[in-house]
């Protein structure tokens, strides 16, 4: 039996739609999985924004994640960096690669009036996976130092390097628990 394009077309929809199935259903609603694009999530007195971009070349693939804070009334998108430590901040967190295998990459979770950004990373022990949980913070005037917004570290959590999971894997058993043991 011949193909035709209407037949072709179909089949691809119903594959796309048995796709979305099988891996949507496996995110919560609260979960945004780390499409290209702008995203945002409410959070008292604005939004947390992040633009999610893409970098390929013929060997690597990986996104950047750059977050921003929009106060409702103002139209300033103020740049939220993650601070690991007072020395360690970043203000483009990346997914990261080996070979076919993603080895770092991130979501955003929302639990009530909170955002999270929920950073998984194989290269710390040797196959050992690390799980990080970051807070969006408003920083206050009793530490003047920090970031006006930021993405604090509130809890990690460890998976054995003989663990199977893969990042992804991770990611979507992480995005039913919350930041703590």
């Amino acid at each position: 039996m011949p193909f035709t394009p209407q037949k072709v077309f179909s089949t691809l929809c119903l594959a796309f739609a048995l796709y979305l199935g099988a891996h949507g259903a496996a995110w919560s609603k609260e979960v945004f999985p780390m499409q290209q694009g702008l995203h945002e999530w409410p959070v008292p007195g604005g939004k947390v924004m992040v633009v999610v971009g893409t970098y390929q070349d013929t060997v690597t693939f990986r996104r950047s994640y750059n977050f921003y804070f929009k106060a409702k009334d103002q139209e300033a998108w103020n740049q939220v960096p993650l601070v690991r430590t007072a020395d360690d901040i970043d203000f483009s967190p990346e997914s990261a690669g080996a070979g076919d295998s993603t080895i770092a990459d991130g979501i955003v979770v929302s639990q009530g009036s909170n955002v999270y950004f929920v950073y998984a990373d194989k290269r710390p022990a040797k196959g050992a996976t690390a799980v990080t949980w970051f807070k969006f913070i408003q920083s206050d005037n009793a530490h003047p130092d920090d970031p006006v917004y930021y993405f604090k570290p509130v809890f990690t959590r460890n998976y054995p390097k003989n663990s199977k999971q893969a990042i992804d894997d991770v990611l979507v058993k992480e995005s039913t628990l919350k930041p703590v043991k």
